[in-house]
């Protein structure tokens, strides 16, 4: 098995990436909560939920553990990433890994920060009437990896990503269409089945929503003497991150009932008032 190039990309590489997103940024006016629960000390796994098409909101907070955490994570991705021109460049620099068990065990033994969603590409691509829903299934790798190798949990929740676009057909609804049935023939993975979406009118560019971020509390997983074999051991360690990343969920959804700055007109004001007093 060769080993992984964990050679960070060049600073000046994650600027220029980041530069493209500032715009987004901008627009968006994150806010986030519970940085101080990460650890300064050592290497974290985060694990929390995938909005729906998910990477414009994660796309922020991975930028945002860089610049004031000084963390750079590394996430494990479908194996279709790869093969995307451009994309597969981009995914690279964000610390995208090929989703084997392999990658994922050497990356934990060198003692990387690790972003994990269990969720995974069905998660991205929920279904209608799953909006914030973890669909984890039975899945149990990613405790069973924290277990054995005594990694911390930082639980963290996501809030805003699932309005940026309105799904028009879901990958259920695809499948059924002739295209779907083509793809289906041609090999594509029902998972994979890239649902119909809309976002500004009919093009592509994300409804600019507010993003909520919450990060929880540790989870040591030193309780569990590295047995990650026991199911037990497993399935208690899931079932402690699920809670904790509902429970972050429901915090930001009724936060942002009342948050004065959801509209983007009132976040754009905002804005402009900042960078007049900082030019004073």
């Amino acid at each position: 098995m060769a080993p992984l190039n964990l050679k960070l990309p060049p600073a000046e590489e994650i600027e220029r990436v980041y530069n493209l997103f500032k715009p987004l940024e901008w627009v968006t006016d994150p806010l986030f909560f519970g940085m101080e629960n990460i650890p300064k000390d050592k290497p974290v796994l985060f694990i929390g939920n995938h909005t729906f098409m998910g990477i414009w909101d994660a796309s922020i907070m991975w930028f945002r553990l860089y610049h004031e955490k000084s963390i750079y994570t590394y996430s494990m991705v479908d194996h279709a990433h790869d093969k995307i021109p451009f994309w597969r460049d981009l995914a690279h620099t964000f610390g995208m890994i090929d989703g084997t068990r392999e990658n994922c065990h050497q990356l934990l033994s060198s003692g990387r920060h690790m972003l994990i969603f269990p969720g995974g590409t069905r998660e991205a691509f929920k279904h209608k009437g799953e909006k914030y829903q973890l669909i984890w299934k039975k899945r149990l790798g990613f405790a069973r990896m924290a277990i054995e190798h005594g990694y911390t949990v930082i639980p963290f929740s996501a809030v805003g990503g699932e309005e940026c676009y309105e799904l028009v057909y879901d990958s259920e609804e695809v499948l059924k269409t002739p295209l779907g049935k083509v793809l289906n023939k041609l090999g594509v993975r029902k998972e994979m089945m890239i649902p119909v979406i809309k976002g500004v009118g009919f093009s592509p560019f994300p409804k600019p929503q507010r993003f909520y971020y919450k990060f929880g509390r540790p989870i040591n997983t030193d309780i569990y003497k590295g047995d990650n074999e026991d199911d037990h051991n497993a399935k208690d360690l899931k079932a402690r991150i699920k809670f904790f990343v509902e429970e972050g969920i429901e915090e930001l959804l009724e936060y942002r009932k009342k948050d004065p700055k959801r509209k983007l007109g009132t976040r754009l004001w905002n804005q402009i008032v900042k960078k007049k007093k900082k030019k004073k």
